[in-house]
């Protein structure tokens, strides 16, 4: 039996988890985001690649950021 990470919706109902739930929302693209006029999409960018291309994993906080930041 494999078992499903931690405070995804369907293996845990009663996990809160809102940077999860807001990156699921932009996932399913009924909503729509813009980077801030300052922010400097190389940098953006970077940072994915630097989460992605680690050798540990995220935390889910990290991970929903990547999976937000990926939409913009």
């Amino acid at each position: 039996m494999t078992e499903e990470p931690p405070g995804t919706p369907d293996s845990d109902p009663e996990h809160i988890d809102p940077a999860g739930d807001l990156a699921d929302l932009i996932e399913t693209g009924e909503q729509n985001i813009q980077l801030f006029e300052e922010q400097d999409p190389e940098k953006l960018r970077e940072f994915i690649e630097s989460v992605e291309n680690s050798d540990s994993p995220p935390d889910p906080g990290t991970n929903a950021i990547v999976r937000i930041a990926r939409h913009v």
